[in-house]
C-alpha cells in the first residue's frame, strides 16, 4: 500500500497507518490492482460568493425572452391577484351571490393567480440579472 497517498488523501499520517496496517489480520486484507490515478481528496467547499450552495450551480444570465416573459406573468399575474383579493374582500357580501358560488369564484381568481406566478418564480430561481 502506498501510504504517502493516504496522508495526502485522507490526512493520516505514516506511523499511525503503519500501526493500522499491523492490527489488521492478513486474511481480512483484500489485494487490490494499484491505482491508475489517485483520485482528488474531497475538500468541503465553501459557498460561493452569491450565496449559492456548492452543490448547485450559478444561475444563468437571464435572456431578453425571459425578461419580457417575467414582465407579462408579472402584469397579469398582478391584475388576477388584485381582482382575487377584491373578490375576496368585498364579493363575499354581494346577495346575489351565495357563499359557494364565492369561494368556487375566488379559489377560482387565486388559483390563476397561483398559475401565473409560479413560471416567473421559476424563472427568476433559475437565473440572474446580470
Amino acid at each position: 500500500m502506498d501510504r504517502a497517498a493516504h496522508h495526502g488523501l485522507y490526512g493520516v499520517d505514516a506511523h499511525t497507518m503503519a500501526v493500522v496496517d499491523a492490527a489488521v489480520p492478513p486474511d481480512a486484507v483484500v489485494r487490490l490492482p494499484p491505482r491508475q490515478s489517485p483520485p482528488k481528496p474531497q475538500t468541503a467547499a465553501a459557498p460561493e460568493g452569491n450565496g449559492t450552495p456548492p452543490d448547485r450551480p450559478a444561475p444563468a444570465r437571464r435572456t431578453g425572452r425571459q425578461t419580457a416573459a417575467l414582465v407579462v406573468l408579472g402584469i397579469l399575474g398582478g391584475l388576477f391577484a388584485f381582482l382575487a383579493l377584491a373578490f375576496t374582500v368585498f364579493g363575499a357580501d354581494d346577495p346575489e351571490t351565495s357563499t359557494g358560488e364565492w369561494a368556487a369564484l375566488a379559489g377560482f381568481l387565486w388559483a390563476v393567480t397561483a398559475l401565473l406566478a409560479w413560471p416567473a418564480v421559476r424563472i427568476l430561481r433559475g437565473t440572474r440579472r446580470t
